[in-house]
């Protein structure tokens, strides 16, 4: 009888997972495949978005990647690849419910599954994959459209998306005077208080290089009027409130997490999978979660590439013994954001990273040079698999 690992969602953790267990689990026993679950047919390289939004910077073939040519060198005895979502998970029966991206449904009955759903920008803006490649790639296309036309442009978020977002609209507009671009944030500096104050300082200092004004202590609580002409309530943390009219408000915050086909015993108030430190769901052994969808660990792509690493290197055993071991959550702060083109700063621990490496390794092609292995199946943003 075949054992059937279905894999849910295709974004930085599903997708290089899916390559990792059919070349090094699936492919070792006669018994075992791989079901990837999709609404998308194309990998969307996230971490790239923050420049590619900009109008003629990227193209969106340049950040989208085919999911079939990557998995076409498997046999179809060994990966299957399904175009649709998760509708219903049904734990007690090892079945998920899917909808078809035709509109018919489908039941597929798992030996195991793994949930790598991720999480959906709440204002569904393109900073995240938002459904089908069609959807993604006209979001993208019409953000790049709306900042083509727009002469003062707001960004409200400074985290790590804010913050290179705003460093790519100084970089190709603000320094030059052409647009005049504002950042509001809710704290005193840009970035949340458990990155180094040195690193917040050193972005507030860059992004003022590049004559973006930072608004701090604020937040957007109201907006009127549409299109090119809106006036904006900004109120500050004491209460006091100010009008500031953009023709563009781009909201770089907020994550809806893609989890509403489970139950909702299996989820917490934020609506993330409550997870065992192996990554195993509470109370669900077959039942995995990664990224975003799961508890243990902050919403950031550096620790889902860690999740990438314990579920591939350990799942042959796991599906031989049923015995899956703690993941080594490394509580460590890595952050490395570009700040414009031609600069960037970063964290590791409680070192503040040398702003060149950053631009070197990330800034320069926002890791489109190191995208290779996640198309080939042999690794992911951490390195070639063995």
């Amino acid at each position: 009888m075949t054992r059937t690992i279905v894999i849910l969602g295709a974004g930085i953790g599903g997708f290089p997972v899916a390559h990792y267990l059919v070349r090094h689990t699936a492919s070792k026993s006669s018994d075992v495949r791989v079901v990837l679950v999709s609404p998308t047919d194309e990998f969307y390289w996230v971490f790239a978005i923050p420049r590619a939004v900009i109008p003629g910077q990227m193209s969106s073939d340049d950040v989208s990647f085919s999911i079939p040519d990557s998995f076409a060198q498997y046999p179809a005895s060994k990966f299957e690849l399904v175009l649709g979502k998760a509708d219903r998970l049904l734990p007690e029966l090892n079945t998920v419910v899917v909808a078809l991206n035709d509109g018919s449904k489908r039941n597929i009955e798992y030996h195991s599954i793994i949930v790598a759903t991720g999480a959906d920008d709440k204002h569904k803006l393109p900073w995240k994959n938002l459904g089908t490649s069609e959807e993604t790639r006209d979001a993208l296309d019409q953000l790049r459209m709306s900042i083509g036309d727009a002469q003062t442009i707001v960004v409200a978020g400074a985290g790590p998306t804010g913050v290179e977002f705003v460093g790519e609209l100084g970089s190709e507009y603000s320094k030059h005077g052409t647009k005049k671009v504002i950042l509001v944030s809710s704290d005193k500096l840009p970035l949340d208080s458990s990155v180094l104050d040195s690193v917040r300082y050193a972005a507030k200092s860059q992004l003022e290089k590049l004559n973006v004004k930072i608004i701090a202590n604020t937040k957007v609580t109201a907006t009127t009027g549409t299109g090119m002409d809106q006036v904006l309530e900004l109120t500050a943390a004491d209460g006091k409130k100010q009008s500031l009219r953009a023709d563009l408000l781009i909201p770089a915050h907020g994550l809806t997490y893609n989890t509403g086909f489970m139950p909702a015993e299996m989820l917490d108030k934020d609506g993330r999978v409550k997870q065992e430190k192996t990554l195993q769901a509470l109370g669900y052994k077959n039942v995995f979660a990664m990224g975003d969808a799961g508890n243990i660990q902050d919403p950031l792509a550096f620790f889902a590439n860690g999740h990438v690493w314990h579920l591939g290197r350990n799942f042959e055993r796991y599906m031989e013994t049923g015995s899956m071991p703690e993941h080594k959550i490394n509580g460590k702060t890595l952050l490395g954001l570009t700040l414009g083109r031609d600069h960037g700063t970063g964290q590791f621990g409680n070192w503040k990273i040398w702003g060149t490496l950053i631009w070197y390794l990330k800034g320069r092609h926002m890791g489109l040079d190191r995208s290779a292995p996640y198309m080939e199946g042999t690794g992911n943003a951490d390195g070639k698999w063995n």
